[in-house]
């Protein structure tokens, strides 16, 4: 699936983005990366790297910084989308993505803080939830709670989960998924956060969680131009990976 990622394609998905102040700025090629490891095409997850580096050599004045900032959104990114297409893909990706990157741009030591405690994670984790699902938050996080209680309170699962991450068990989408992957923003904005899960949420078909996440974007401070972009550059790339959709893509109303 490789050869889905030529020049033309990626030049083409780079358009549909509204134009920034510069470059690095522009989530389009994270958006791309997150939409073909999503869609399981991990082998074209190097070819979007490449492409953005050889953007930024022809770019007058960009520097070593730009070019880490790309590489780093990617993988974070990558690492956010996790959560939603699966950790089996995203290593899949992460590896052939390691293995195209300069040595210069690779990243040695965690991003993250390696030992938070659950109270940190709790604080910015609700922060972030709250502020994505703004007036829905309180009725998201008692659906969750409802369908599964597991979902808001931690048990074994989760705990040897935590244990991994060498954090305490608390609550599981508050404390890890947000508090621990989401609510990081080093590398990836909290509007370019939206964007990973909504470009791996189009990949895996799941409609209801694209409505939440296209109105989250917007929450985030994402525009409906650059939402719209998101949702056609992910679409683009998941139909071209052959990815066939049971349901229609929602839309902003």
């Amino acid at each position: 699936m490789a050869d889905i990622a030529t020049p033309e394609f990626l030049s083409n998905l780079k358009q549909l983005y509204p134009p920034q102040s510069t470059y690095v700025k522009s989530p389009w090629y994270a958006v791309a990366a997150i939409t073909f490891s999503a869609s399981n095409c991990p082998e074209a997850v190097p070819l979007v790297l490449e492409y953005v580096l050889e953007d930024l050599d022809a770019i007058p004045g960009a520097s070593h910084a730009d070019r880490l900032a790309a590489a780093r959104k990617i993988r974070d990114a990558l690492f956010k989308s996790g959560m939603i297409c699966g950790f089996p893909k995203v290593i899949n990706a992460l590896i052939l993505l390691h293995e195209a990157t300069p040595p210069a741009l690779q990243d040695k030591e965690t991003l993250r803080n390696p030992d938070p405690s659950v109270e940190e994670l709790t604080q910015a984790g609700k922060a972030y939830f709250d502020h994505t699902y703004g007036e829905t938050a309180k009725d998201t996080q008692a659906l969750l709670k409802d369908i599964y209680p597991d979902l808001g309170a931690s048990r074994v699962a989760v705990y040897l989960a935590l244990q991994a991450l060498n954090l305490a068990p608390g609550y599981y989408v508050t404390n890890l998924a947000y508090g621990y992957g989401y609510a990081f923003m080093g590398a990836t904005s909290p509007m370019e956060t939206s964007f990973a899960m909504i470009s791996a949420l189009i990949a895996i078909d799941t409609p209801r969680q694209i409505g939440w996440h296209l109105d989250g974007a917007m929450r985030n401070g994402a525009t409906r131009e650059e939402v719209r972009a998101v949702r056609s550059i992910a679409m683009q790339i998941a139909k071209a990976a052959g990815v066939v959709w049971k349901h229609d893509i929602p839309d902003l109303q």
